[in-house]
């Protein structure tokens, strides 16, 4: 009974940190500080009940992400230090605050089940759908229309929406194609990732999308070639879902007749192009300790931009640590996972869910690796919400794979 009551308890707080990620831009209607106050309450009920009975045990690798936190924390105190810059320092008090969200969302992790993240991705894909859908016909006041068509809401703007979809959608199809999961209820789920997906027209969401598609692809390659048979049919489902939204004869969409993210991709990105360029430039003048967060800017259409590059970004505003800081945080859980997904491939030839769920985590780790290669570097916990999320559940699952593989040669006396 008590186990059952932790495990709701758990599964409460890390679907609340994944609606907070679907819902990004309630901050624009609560203040920045209410949402952080939110995430501050999701993360006090999370440690006040995670220190009980039940015994936390924590992960190898989360000594490497502890000192990811603290070469980050030290790169933006030298850098506000050097520039005399307050703004710099106040983004190092929010780093700290991002790590101690992340230990308590993880601790959480570790008493989910596998499936659990099914349901929880289900849940909050429905969530996203359910809000963008009741703004844009119903409280039209919220919803959000940008001058290239894109769409969104004053809860998820369009390149936040996106998100809704190409970050749990991995979790719902490897429940319905490898883990028993209904059929029904996860296409049904699946056409709303992809509706909301295509709304948004993010060419950073198709990306990540398509890469959630391919691991689940090989996966099904790997495990049961049956299955991609179905996971080609969905595939073949979701097209048509898109084709549906863009015929020409459902006006009632008020979307021209050919899809605006293939519109996006064909006119190329000669303004992020030009960033790169630019944040290269500042990247060599800043070194070595940066010149400050949200120095790293660029000319674009007029204005001055951030870089839309995370890691050029946070070594010209924080230096050579701004860069290992991030780059260690970000990259050091696949590199852990992709050694031990490898050790347990050979050592371990059974289907478990653990190794299933484990790709979709995975896939969603590296999406946000790719987001941070396409996007501005942020202090946000509307974008750490993604890499906490993401993070938690593949580490758990790759310190699970690490101790089944050691399981299984102690057995076999390898």
């Amino acid at each position: 009974m008590e186990s059952f009551k932790s495990r709701t308890v758990s599964y409460g707080v890390v679907l609340a940190a994944c609606v907070l990620v679907v819902l990004g831009d309630l901050r624009n209607l609560i203040t920045p500080s209410g949402y952080w106050m939110l995430w501050g309450v999701v993360t006090f009920l999370g440690f006040v009940s995670a220190f009980d009975k039940m015994t936390i045990k924590l992960a190898r690798e989360l000594n490497v992400y502890v000192v990811g936190f603290l070469v980050l924390f030290v790169a933006f105190l030298l850098s506000s230090i050097v520039n005399f810059d307050f703004r710099t320092f106040y983004q190092a008090i929010k780093i700290l605050c991002i790590g101690v969200v992340f230990l308590c969302v993880y601790m959480h992790s570790l008493r989910l089940a596998q499936g659990d993240y099914y349901s929880i991705s289900a849940v909050s894909i429905c969530v996203g759908f359910f809000v963008f859908c009741l703004t844009k016909y119903y409280l039209i006041r919220w919803h959000v229309v940008l001058d290239d068509g894109r769409q969104g809401s004053q809860l998820a703007y369009p390149g936040v929406l996106w998100k809704t979809c190409a970050f749990f959608a991995g979790f719902v199809m490897v429940g319905m194609l490898f883990d028993g999961k209904s059929k029904v209820v996860s296409v049904f789920v699946l056409m709303a990732a992809v509706y909301v997906l295509v709304m948004d027209s993010s060419r950073t969401g198709f990306m990540v999308f398509l890469l959630q598609l391919a691991f689940v692809f090989i996966l099904s390659l790997y495990i049961r070639p049956r299955v991609t048979l179905w996971l080609c049919f969905l595939c073949l489902i979701l097209m048509t879902v898109v084709l549906f939204f863009y015929g020409s004869s459902y006006v009632f969409l008020n979307v021209d007749n050919s899809p605006l993210v293939l519109g996006r991709f064909l006119s190329g990105d000669p303004v992020r192009v030009q960033m790169l360029a630019d944040g290269l430039v500042q990247l060599k003048v800043c070194m070595p300790f940066g010149c400050g967060f949200g120095s790293t800017t660029t000319e674009a259409h007029g204005e001055t931009m951030v870089v839309h590059n995370a890691f050029l970004a946070s070594g010209g505003d924080l230096g050579v640590l701004g860069f290992v800081g991030l780059f260690v945080l970000v990259f050091s859980p696949l590199l852990v996972y992709a050694v031990r997904i490898g050790r347990y491939i050979l050592c371990e030839h059974k289907v478990k869910q653990i190794f299933v769920y484990s790709i979709a985590a995975y896939g969603g780790s590296l999406g946000f690796a790719l987001l941070l290669m396409l996007h501005p570097f942020s202090t946000e916990l509307s974008e750490w919400g993604i890499w906490i999320v993401m993070t938690s559940a593949l580490t758990v699952v790759s310190h699970q794979l690490a101790v089944n593989t050691q399981v299984e040669r102690l057995e076999s006396g390898v």
